[in-house]
């Protein structure tokens, strides 16, 4: 596959489609799990998970709209053993990203704190 043509910031907007979805999911699952046990602040619990859906949801409306400003179209997307593959045009060339799952739990584990006006260098603090 090609990279003839691709910038960095079309590189991310792919990237961003690929983990916003993948946040998405996480936090869904998420609240099912606390929402099945017996939480003393349940209100506190969905208003962050709440918060965490809403940027999501709006970053991803964002790069749907820019993608389709530059021009790209991600056709095919296969989650595998060792993580993300996706196939996409960009301007006529066509191009694949994979992503491992380690980079990506990273990646939205960076984006959620930031999501939440945390510093994920923080983390260790916060337990």
């Amino acid at each position: 596959m090609s990279r003839i043509g691709l910038k960095p910031d079309e590189s991310k907007l792919v990237k961003d489609f690929i983990l916003l979805p993948l946040l998405l999911d996480v936090v869904e699952n998420d609240r099912d799990i606390l929402s099945a046990g017996a939480l003393k602040m349940p209100a506190i619990t969905n208003a962050i998970i709440d918060r965490l859906q809403k940027a999501a949801l709006a970053d991803l409306a964002q790069v749907r709209k820019n993608m389709r400003e530059h021009g790209l179209k991600v056709y095919e997307d296969r989650r595998t053993r060792l993580g993300v593959e996706v196939e996409f045009i960009c301007r006529g060339y066509h191009h694949k990203l994979s992503m491992l799952w380690g980079l990506i739990e990273a990646e939205i584990e960076q984006r959620s704190f930031t999501y939440l006006g945390l510093k994920i260098e923080e983390k260790g603090a916060l337990k």
